[in-house]
């Protein structure tokens, strides 16, 4: 369970540096990732374009996720976090519950349950 904690712990140092191609190698080649109340992205290629929607598209220029509470048991591992995040040169802080499925040293399912509501008022103020 420790090493479980530790591969999203530096899954999440990874997303803060906005890299792609270190996160993209956390990933099992059938992973799901999905932001919910969105669709699921299903498999890596899948994720990456999601990803590079973050990166590009919507020009994620920094993200921190603030963990306060982590727990693990098996293969999941759960955290309550404030995800800071700067999109399109907003400042967006959203609370957010993850989950993720740890599957032979990868993350096999990633799923974030969040207000989609404080995300876009925050994107449109």
């Amino acid at each position: 369970m420790a090493n479980n904690e530790q591969i999203v712990n530096d899954f999440i140092v990874a997303f803060g540096k906005l890299d792609l191609e270190a996160l993209m190698g956390f990933f099992t080649e059938d992973a799901v990732y999905h932001n919910i109340p969105w669709p699921p992205a299903n498999g890596r290629a899948a994720i990456r374009k999601v990803l590079e929607g973050f990166f590009r598209d919507m020009n994620m220029t920094s993200a921190k996720f603030e963990v306060r509470y982590q727990l693990a048991t098996g293969n999941v591992v759960m955290n309550e976090r404030v995800d800071y995040l700067t999109i399109n040169g907003r400042k967006v802080s959203l609370p957010v519950m993850g989950v993720f499925e740890i599957e032979n040293g990868k993350i096999k399912a990633w799923r974030d349950y969040f207000d989609a509501a404080t995300f876009t008022e925050a994107m449109a103020a």
